[in-house]
């Protein structure tokens, strides 16, 4: 009977003995399992921090503009371009209920101003989130212009750097973590035009000539190289789609007949009797012809844009 007892207790503590080491286990791999859970929330907790940080959402009026957002922005902006095709005259450009969400939803907002794009004005005071909103106004804000002046501010060489200074700028204040960044960004952008302001330089005439134009779209462009315009009142009237007088039309007849001009320049985007006479009279009695556009042609940059145009008054020095 005692050894029958003894053998008893025994096989009782090895029971005992396994089943607390089958608990032990058990909270043991509770404990691994809880700490793996953990540490999944955690990454994916992580995960959503990383994509949380949405791009600044930027709205440039002209493409021309969004070029520079883009480039100054980099990786951390998303641009729309309202005006994104040459065949859009944003003169007459009538807004829809897409733009007006487009403008609403900006963060950042870029447009000419002094009246070439006034449908931005009225589209960001309708907005509900207008007082949240960062504006650059090209012409208001950051060349000192006002409305009344020449429009075409992308024909003056020192507008497009200026911008990308300014959007640097603004774009720190949204984004202080990557101000740095910003920087550097203006600097790349300002070496890819760097080869437009050296040829403006090269064809920069020492002493003042005379030209004559068929709308003042390439007038500041023409003033950095050093050429007048000599029948103001001719293209002004083109411009705004009236007669020109007749004072006005016996001088551009006198000037291209008597080759007094340099070169001719034509918007190649307005097509009118007056015009087609006056570009015939010009070939006829040899004057070079600078074609010229006022908005982005399919397919090209900013500088190409540019270079593409100024090359054409390399070729008319040339004669």
């Amino acid at each position: 009977m005692k050894k029958l007892s003894f053998l008893f207790v025994a096989l009782i503590l090895v029971l005992s003995i396994g089943v607390l080491s089958a608990c032990s286990s058990s909270s043991n791999g509770e404990k691994d399992d809880t700490s793996k859970s953990n540490t999944s929330q955690e990454d994916t907790s992580s995960t959503k921090s990383d994509t949380s940080k949405q791009p600044i959402n930027i709205v440039a009026a002209e493409d021309f503009y969004g070029e520079v957002a883009e480039a100054v922005g980099g990786d951390y902006v998303k641009v729309t371009s309202i005006i994104d095709k040459p065949s859009v005259d944003p003169h007459d450009f009538e807004p829809t209920a897409n733009t007006s969400k487009t403008v609403n939803d900006a963060q950042l907002l870029i447009y000419n101003g002094i009246g070439y794009d006034n449908w931005m004005d009225k589209l960001i005071s309708s907005s509900s989130e207008a007082s949240d909103k960062t504006v650059i106004r090209v012409g208001d804000d950051l060349l000192n212009k006002k409305e009344g002046d020449n429009e075409h501010l992308w024909y003056m060489p020192d507008t497009m750097p200026t911008l990308a200074s300014a959007l640097a700028d603004k774009l720190s204040e949204l984004d202080p973590d990557h101000a740095d960044y910003y920087k550097q960004q203006v600097e790349k952008y300002k070496e890819t035009i760097q080869p437009l302001e050296d040829l403006v330089s090269k064809l920069k005439q020492k002493t003042p000539k005379k030209v004559e134009t068929t709308e003042p779209v390439f007038d500041y462009m023409i003033q950095a190289l050093n050429y007048e315009v000599d029948n103001e009142k001719f293209s002004m009237a083109i411009e705004e789609e009236t007669d020109p007088a007749p004072a006005d039309l016996a001088q551009m007849k006198n000037d291209l007949k008597n080759k007094k001009v340099a070169f001719f320049v034509q918007n190649t985007q307005v097509e009118s009797p007056v015009v087609k006479q006056f570009s015939s009279l010009a070939k006829d009695n040899n004057i070079p012809i600078v074609e010229v556009t006022e908005t982005l042609p399919e397919g090209k940059d900013y500088v190409q844009w540019m270079t593409d145009e100024l090359k054409q008054v390399e070729k008319a020095q040339a004669k």
